[in-house]
């Protein structure tokens, strides 16, 4: 049998509620004619059997007179007392049709109720209708939205008050090395060119680390609020690889990281090269922050998948914990929550995920002897004759035209 629904209770509620007025304004006519024609019936048997004369038959017709002006005042007073049942009966069926109306209007104003009061725990429990329960149901699955969306909201504030707490580390330390090299100067402490030009060229470097910094920020301001268009291309991902090995290494060779590429396929992709360079960029300085190893073994892996190539950036590091795995793509998300052994502000590994999915694209991460970062492309066919914008013959040093 189907769902009970509101169009069918008002139709059976009003059928019933005119069947039986009907039926008992029937029983009631059914039986005052009766009573009625019974009487009737007696008095003209007895005057038949007391024989009538011709006055006899005047008073006959004036108690007939009498008789059916009494009926007509009986049968008024039987459609008076039929509107009065009808009256009755409505109110009853009435009430009953209310009672099931408002009982999940009644419960939808008090999860409104306890919505306005911003709880957000409680589901409404109602079983009857099919149109109020789905209304119930989609009243609660907006409310697990709410609820979703306050604790999102809730954990999103709580991280941008942790990289506030954050940033004001990462700046203050450069900013005090920075006065403290300008106090040296002014003091007179470097009293030789060879000591200022010392001086100077840490405070410089300190201005450097400010800069990436608010870079970084301003660059995640520009990502949220749309102000970032992707520029999408055809690169030949393995030319694009290459050309970024060569260039980091020009830039690595007097730390102890060593950077190789395992190039086991070619083809094209589209994607944005200037983002992507970020995005390996990004998986690089996290390696050499978070890694801890010396050497730091980096190595970039391409192979082919079914719907196009995966790239895996992986390092000989000491990995990340495997319940703080799903999280370090998340938006100011530190491995590190104490902060005394590695600075960091939790924003360059979101900012992978987001260009990742921007351009089509997909990335996760595992510990595999390290941390093992994969990234995923689609494949897309190369026009024939085209050069890419990465091309390991028109590129510059870093990779960049």
């Amino acid at each position: 049998m189907g769902k009970r629904t509101v169009k069918r209770r008002i139709f059976v509620s009003n059928a019933l509620m005119v069947f039986v007025t009907l039926a008992l304004f029937l029983l009631i006519s059914v039986f005052v004619l009766k009573i009625y024609s019974e009487s009737i019936e007696t008095e003209l048997k007895a005057s038949v059997e007391a024989g009538i004369d011709a006055d006899g038959w005047d008073d006959w017709i004036e108690e007939w007179t009498i008789h059916r002006d009494e009926f007509l005042l009986l049968f008024l007073a039987e459609g008076m007392l039929g509107i009065a049942v009808l009256v009755v009966v409505s109110q009853f069926f009435t009430r009953n049709l209310v009672r099931h109306i408002m009982e999940p209007l009644d419960a939808l104003s008090a999860g409104a109720e306890r919505i306005r009061n911003h709880d957000l725990t409680q589901d409404i429990s109602y079983e009857g209708e099919r149109e109020f329960e789905d209304v119930c149901a989609n009243f609660n699955e907006m409310r697990a939205s709410l609820l979703e969306a306050q604790e999102k909201n809730r954990k999103y504030e709580k991280a941008r008050t942790d990289m506030i707490a954050g940033i004001s580390h990462d700046l203050r330390t450069p900013l005090t090395a920075i006065r403290g090299t300008i106090k040296g100067l002014l003091d007179g402490v470097a009293a030789t060119p060879e000591r200022q030009k010392k001086f100077l060229e840490t405070a410089y470097r300190r201005t450097g680390e400010m800069n990436v910094l608010l870079n970084r920020l301003f660059y995640i301001s520009k990502l949220e609020t749309g102000n970032m268009p992707l520029h999408m291309q055809t690169i030949e991902i393995a030319d694009f690889i290459r050309n970024y090995v060569r260039g980091k290494r020009e830039t690595l060779e007097n730390e102890p990281v060593e950077l190789t590429a395992d190039i086991r396929a070619a083809g094209a992709v589209s994607a944005d090269a200037e983002e992507l360079w970020r995005i390996f960029d990004n998986l690089l300085e996290n390696s050499r922050k978070y890694g801890g190893a010396v050497p730091l073994k980096v190595k970039i892996v391409l192979d082919k998948t079914q719907e196009g190539f995966r790239i895996c950036f992986s390092d000989n590091g000491a990995g990340v914990p495997e319940e703080k795995l799903p999280f370090i793509f998340d938006e100011f998300y530190r491995g590190d929550e104490s902060r005394n052994h590695r600075d960091g502000n939790g924003l360059g590994l979101y900012i992978v995920r987001y260009l990742m999915e921007a351009m089509g694209g997909s990335v996760r991460a595992e510990n595999a002897d390290g941390l093992a970062v994969y990234l995923e492309l689609k494949e897309i066919a190369r026009p024939g004759g085209q050069q890419s914008r990465i091309d390991s013959n028109e590129s510059g040093a870093d990779g960049r035209k």
